[in-house]
């Protein structure tokens, strides 16, 4: 087909949306609303991905160390552990910090430590071990196993199963409930441009007869079918921003307020939008498209 031909298609399709305003924006709306809801689980998931990452970032093995290890050891040791597979930062903490943090943690009884400072002081030399991922953990803890240097190691297994489950959990579920949104997406925008050329049978019926093929007559449909599409894509993603830039002011209002958050920070809107809009630009114009594709092939067969 030719560039005129494509002209064409394009301003029929234009022409069928502006002749056909009802349905128009009865498909529009449908799209709109679908995609809606499928932006803001999106941005859900996103949030919750990178939650579960910040919890699995900070999971951290302590390993307490032998008296009587000279500073240079103390570096070889340290060396060794930063090169093992998982480990992202080995901090050293010294008896010393150990029984000051231990005081700041009893608050008003810290005073009851005072008398174990210096040589009386019962804790020993440790590293802090912090490691990427759960899964690495069982693999670094086998490893101490063969360090003379390491007296004892210290973690917590069910913290590091329950993290390793929220991680699946969430994951799993977040990426199940996109394609069951998607595929409602589809079915609710399908059924509304089904009705659209529904509506206009007898307009395809007239065209059929008088000799137009099956795609001259299918192109303008299809291309009204992705605008409908885009132009729903394009109002659900700026409703979608609205609402969360509306609860981004909220959660840093409130953070501000009282403090509460911690790490739970929400992702910053430019982080997230332009994945939105990407997947219902996506979702839209395509659904739109295939629906519109197939919903006149019942009515071409005359």
């Amino acid at each position: 087909m030719n560039l005129s031909s494509w002209r064409f298609f394009v301003v029929h399709g234009f022409q069928n949306i502006l002749r056909n305003r009802i349905m128009s924006l009865a498909s529009v709306t449908a799209i709109m609303i679908t995609l809606i809801v499928l932006g803001l689980i999106l941005i859900v998931v996103a949030n919750l991905d990178v939650m579960v990452d910040e919890v699995e970032s900070k999971m951290e093995v302590t390993l307490f160390l032998k008296d009587g290890l000279t500073d240079q050891q103390r570096s070889m040791l340290e060396q060794d552990i930063r090169n093992w597979q998982g480990v992202y930062d080995v901090e050293f903490v010294s008896k010393h910090e150990a029984l000051e943090k231990w005081k700041r943690e009893l608050g008003d009884k810290g005073s009851l430590l005072d008398g174990y400072n210096g040589e009386n002081n019962p804790l020993p030399d440790s590293f802090l071990v912090k490691i990427e991922k759960p899964e690495y953990v069982d693999e670094v803890i086998q490893k101490t196993k063969g360090l003379y240097y390491v007296e004892e190691v210290n973690y917590s297994s069910k913290v590091v199963e329950f993290v390793e489950w929220l991680a699946r959990t969430i994951r799993i579920a977040g990426a199940g409930l996109v394609v069951i949104l998607a595929a409602v997406a589809a079915i609710i925008i399908g059924n509304t441009v089904r009705l659209t050329v529904y509506s206009r049978r007898r307009e395809i019926g007239i065209m059929k007869y008088i000799g137009a093929t099956d795609w001259f007559i299918r192109w303008p449909f299809i291309i009204e079918g992705l605008m409908l599409g885009v132009i729903g894509s394009v109002i659900a993603t700026g409703v979608v921003a609205l609402i969360y830039k509306f609860l981004l002011d909220r959660s840093s209002y409130m953070n501000l307020k009282w403090g509460y958050l911690g790490i739970f920070q929400l992702l910053p809107l430019s982080d997230v939008i332009l994945y939105v809009v990407k997947v219902c630009l996506v979702v839209g114009a395509c659904v739109g498209a295939l629906a519109s594709c197939l919903s006149i092939r019942r009515y071409l067969k005359v």
